[in-house]
């Protein structure tokens, strides 16, 4: 099972700007489930939900898409989702691997290389989540951690055109620093996501770094 604790960042954002917030209000969350989707910090559940509710919506405009069907399959999901119980910890992994299984169903139609999934790196311990929208983009949430005993932390996600096996993206410059920009380019292979930033150090602690190769 992949884990998931480390700080996300939001879609099409600087990399360092926090993604705390899922979809939905949360000073309206009542269930063990919607309060731990709205742990915020380093959980990274905003960016799962965020992401799951743009892709539903984005699904839903595919041409020759069925509402009716969607929003049945949507409803049947989330009360599976609901039924995610026990510690915080053991809440937060079954929401991710029901987040993570919904997106593959989601994106099947149309994901015909099979990018949609998780991806793990042990050298640097990150985990990396694709996620394919029908338009052919590719949102990313990527994350890791240094060693002990500092366990610096590393994130980023944004969402940016996959062409070919290639995606390319460039980080909006920090209002701090307008000259620093991050730039992370992914190489599809098969069960393989290479990742290669430039200039993305201020964005990691001293231990932490996000390169390298992730796999399935």
């Amino acid at each position: 099972m992949l884990g998931y604790a480390f700080l996300a960042v939001s879609a099409g954002s600087s990399v360092a700007q926090a993604q705390e917030d899922p979809s939905f209000d949360c000073s309206k969350a009542r269930t063990h489930v919607e309060k731990v989707l709205c742990s915020g910090g380093n959980s990274g559940m905003g960016w799962i939900d965020q992401t799951m509710a743009d892709l539903y919506k984005a699904v839903h405009q595919v041409p020759g898409a069925d509402p009716a069907a969607l929003q049945a399959s949507q409803r049947a999901w989330l009360v599976q989702r609901n039924h995610c119980s026990g510690s915080d910890e053991k809440v937060l992994n079954c929401l991710l691997d029901s987040y993570r299984a919904r997106y593959v169903e989601l994106a099947a139609p149309y994901d015909q290389q099979h990018v949609t999934g998780a991806y793990s790196n042990g050298r640097v311990n990150g985990i990396l989540d694709g996620v394919l929208f029908p338009d052919g983009s590719l949102s990313v949430s990527i994350a890791s951690s240094g060693p002990a005993p500092a366990y610096d932390q590393c994130s980023v996600t944004f969402r940016a055109p996959l062409k070919g096996d290639t995606v390319q993206y460039v980080a909006p410059p920090d209002v701090d620093d307008l000259d620093d920009k991050c730039a992370i380019e992914l190489k599809l292979n098969g069960s393989r996501i290479q990742v290669m930033p430039t200039d993305c150090r201020d964005d990691c602690g001293n231990g932490a770094s996000f390169d390298g190769v992730y796999k399935r």
